[in-house]
């Protein structure tokens, strides 16, 4: 394989997994779930408050982590 073309694959990934944590970010702020997309982007980890608790994830954890609270979350009352 064309180690140019695995390296553009993988950067377009990251773009593409970055932008869905900012959306799921945006997403989740109404139910009081705050990501701090910067933190990601300099420290290479996420930090995520979730119901009181603080987690520091990987940029794949977080999306994993985003996506779940926001697909099994309660609904609105």
């Amino acid at each position: 394989m064309d180690s140019g073309y695995f390296k553009d694959i993988m950067d377009n990934r990251n773009q593409w997994l970055e932008e869905q944590i900012r959306q799921l970010s945006i997403d989740l702020l109404e139910i009081g779930t705050y990501t701090c997309t910067a933190c990601g982007e300099v420290l290479g980890e996420y930090i995520i408050d979730h119901s009181g608790e603080k987690f520091r994830l990987s940029k794949s954890e977080t999306y994993s982590f985003l996506k779940f609270i926001l697909t099994t979350k309660s609904p609105s009352k």
